[in-house]
């Protein structure tokens, strides 16, 4: 999260910048939407992406590290409007839903043919689109959507239906110079932090 007005940066990026300071790696931080930086990725003008879940067409110009959590993803609606609880996509029908642009979830609306799919930029659109009843489901990963909820004081306005668990990882770039050392390094320092309960710590600000 850049600039956020808790002055967190994210679990992600807090998990990144821990583990790569034990084994002595510099690190800088780059944002910018999820679409454009797994292009920038492919193309090697970035090491890396701070993290993603892994899928078949990601595999050809990423690697992927040893699991850096575990994401739960589904469909968030407003509380007013009462909806049944879903289990599949299937069930959004024909209401709009939203999703980031690039995100890998996205195919699973597309598999189920859903119809009426809103692509949007980043996560705090797509809240912000939810909120103001522009679409009946945003279709996204818990986590975030939560600590944001919980920054506007929202998260009663809206529940949660969860559709999937999955791990998710820290990927380099496989045209990026040095990049099977730095996955190394990387998981070596992931490791120590998990150990020694600094990982902990961090998601606990998050919760």
């Amino acid at each position: 999260m850049e600039n956020s007005d808790s002055g967190l940066s994210g679990f992600d990026v807090e998990f990144l910048r821990q583990s790569f300071k034990r084994v002595g790696v510099d690190l800088k931080i780059q944002y910018m939407p999820w679409k454009r930086a797994l292009e920038e990725a492919r193309q090697g003008r970035v090491n890396g992406v701070c993290s993603c879940s892994q899928t078949k067409e990601r595999t050809e110009f990423l690697y992927f590290s040893d699991p850096l959590g575990k994401a739960s993803s589904g469909v968030f609606s407003l509380t007013k409007n009462n909806f049944p609880k879903l289990k599949t996509v299937d069930e959004i029908g024909t209401r709009p839903v939203g999703v980031v642009r690039g995100y890998n979830i996205i195919e699973n609306l597309k598999e189920a043919n859903v119809p009426n799919i809103i692509e949007l930029s980043d996560e705090q659109q797509g809240l912000k689109v939810l909120l103001n009843g522009r679409i009946d489901f945003y279709y996204t990963y818990e986590a975030p959507t939560r600590y944001y909820l919980g920054q506007q004081n929202k998260s009663k306005e809206v529940v949660y239906h969860e559709l999937s668990f999955t791990n998710y990882y820290s990927c380099f770039s496989k045209s990026a110079n040095g990049s099977k050392t730095l996955l190394k390094q990387f998981n070596a320092g992931l490791a120590e932090i998990k150990k020694d309960g600094t990982y902990d710590k961090i998601l606990a600000k998050y919760r």
